[in-house]
């Protein structure tokens, strides 16, 4: 790794020009032709002045990957007592560079994916690994959120494990273990599709580290080599991995007080919304006790969420002497937040309060996509929406739209999740047969 800190050495005379270096500097920088015979100058081009006590100086190695350097300068007095010339040390600062970076770029982004994502552009323009991948860790799972080098194909692979001692993959068991995992990948024989994927990237080594702040597990970083780590490598990586493990957990202690503030907003409207359409639900006070305590609620199945939201929009259908049909497919075996089933609700009560008609048909359907995300559609046979107002209706002020409030909170609890949501025609290019509510649940949910 190009990471490791090292010293060369070079003298120059009076004139600046190199008239000796040894052989780790002649490695550094014989990819530019730089040696005996140069300049000083010429190492590091626009720099201001050489030898400045705590500059670190920029180039390339051969490969374009960036290194820094320090340069430390004893001048070498004449026969006379005149400077004869420098003797000059100068030191590979890359590592050091990289770990003082890392908390920098936390101060500049505002979510822990971010960080994720410019932590791994760092050390791509940094080393040689070949590819990289950041997880975070959320309960009893690891979400894959910024990458580089990794395939689309490989992404859908890993994008969210269990963390677990058999987990399918080296990030879930890493996780589990608080252990770093090194394997060739001739041995590796969990997944076969994604050890296919990894050696087409020409990758002979993947290395799984724990992010751990103070025992914490906030993460893993998964890095892709074409050959062995040394030890210093690995110490080297070790260090980056607990400058990332701080600054990452620092962000999500950040979202999670955001989270908890939005939540708490989300959770009140939810409960208003309860409270005035009269419906019977012996679930809002658990909700309410994992908000204040802190807790992220359980699960349910999406077909339960369904039920709930089909009987609660049966009652506004029949105070406002209408008839509410819904059909549902495909909604068995997947399980879904628990505020999923408010969102619903809001699309069909919607439905209900904005049909021109006595009779509304309602259908939902969920789609699994490739990629793991799974489509929720709700789509109904009333007036249906214009397109220029088809984003409006999600806004809070737009309740003359066939929105309100009622969408807004469909949205929120979509992104809560993770997820979007987006109108639809239900009969395509016909914007008067119907509207098709799409909610997208992300595999994490």
């Amino acid at each position: 790794m190009e990471l490791i800190p090292a010293d060369g050495k070079c003298i120059v005379a009076s004139d600046c020009t190199i008239i000796w270096c040894d052989a780790i500097f002649s490695e550094w920088f014989a990819h530019r032709g730089l040696g005996a015979g140069a300049k000083l100058g010429q190492l590091f081009p626009g720099a201001r002045s050489m030898c400045r006590p705590g500059a670190a100086y920029e180039d390339t190695d051969k490969l374009g990957k960036r290194r820094y350097f320090a340069m430390e300068c004893k001048p070498i007095p004449g026969l006379n007592g005149e400077k004869a010339g420098d003797e000059i040390r100068i030191r590979k600062i890359t590592l050091n560079k990289v770990l003082t970076d890392i908390p920098r770029l936390a101060t500049q982004v505002k979510s822990p994916k971010e960080l994720f994502e410019k932590v791994l552009w760092l050390l791509r323009d940094t080393t040689h690994y070949l590819a990289f991948a950041g997880y975070i860790a959320r309960g009893d799972r690891v979400e894959l959120v910024a990458s580089k080098g990794w395939t689309e194909k490989l992404k859908s692979y890993i994008s969210v494990q269990p963390i677990a001692p058999d987990s399918p993959s080296l990030a879930g068991r890493t996780a589990y273990h608080h252990t770093q995992i090194v394997m060739a990948m001739k041995d590796y024989a969990l997944m076969p599709n994604v050890k296919s994927a990894i050696m087409k990237l020409g990758g002979e080594y993947i290395v799984v580290t724990p992010l751990l702040d103070q025992d914490k597990l906030v993460g893993v970083l998964t890095v892709i080599n074409d050959k062995a780590l040394t030890p210093a490598d690995s110490e080297a990586l070790q260090s980056i991995c607990g400058q990332v493990a701080v600054a990452l957990n620092m962000k999500l202690q950040e979202e999670d007080v955001a989270t908890r503030a939005d939540d708490a907003v989300l959770y009140a409207n939810i409960v208003s919304r309860v409270l005035h359409d009269n419906i019977n639900d012996t679930d809002i006070t658990g909700l309410l006790r994992s908000l204040n305590d802190n807790v992220e609620p359980g699960y349910m199945p999406l077909k339960d969420a369904a039920a709930y939201a089909i009987s609660g929009a049966m009652v506004q259908a029949e105070a406002a002497h209408k008839k509410l049909s819904v059909r549902t497919s495909g909604l068995e075996g997947i399980d879904v937040g628990p505020l999923i089933k408010y969102a619903i609700y809001e699309v069909l009560k919607n439905s209900v309060q904005h049909s021109v008609s006595n009779v509304i048909d309602a259908d939902i359907r969920l789609a699994k996509e490739r990629s793991g995300i799974s489509r929720l559609e709700i789509s109904d046979n009333g007036p249906g929406i214009a397109d220029e107002y088809k984003s409006e209706v999600f806004r809070p002020v737009k309740a003359h739209l066939k929105g309100g409030m009622g969408l807004y909170l469909v949205k929120k609890i979509a992104n809560r999740y993770g997820g979007r949501v987006w109108i639809e025609d239900r009969v395509h290019g016909d914007h008067k047969k119907g509207t098709s509510v799409v909610i997208t649940i992300p595999p994490s949910i």
